[in-house]
């Protein structure tokens, strides 16, 4: 199913409401619309530098009772991505370290209690 510039924009729009209830203000986020073969949606993200690429494939696998939510919840689901973007780099790290990734586990945390 093709989807048009009207659901890039609800998804621009979904993702930066959800960035802003997480309290992810130090990342710079760009957005692309494009063919992804294999998902709804990416993020990619650079820690070092909070620099973030979130995507919307512009085409659907199948089409889906209600569309919009469907585009809302994957907006949800790459903004959770880079909010876990911390620990994931840190448990790939070759330089792990049990203190910061547990500072960033409860800094996980502590967005999610003001969250629920």
């Amino acid at each position: 199913m093709k989807l048009s510039q009207k659901h890039f924009a609800l998804f621009k729009a979904e993702c930066k409401k959800n960035l802003e209830r997480m309290g992810l203000h130090g990342w710079k986020v760009f957005y692309e619309f494009k063919r992804l073969n294999d998902s709804f949606g990416r993020c990619q993200w650079k820690f070092e530098g909070r620099v973030a690429t979130i995507t919307l494939a512009n085409d659907f696998p199948k089409p889906f009772s209600s569309l919009e939510e469907q585009i809302k919840e994957t907006a949800l689901h790459e903004c959770l991505e880079l909010l876990l973007s911390p620990i994931s780099d840190l448990a790939t790290s070759r330089g792990f370290c049990q203190a910061e990734f547990d500072r960033e586990v409860h800094a996980i945390i502590r967005t999610l209690e003001k969250l629920l």
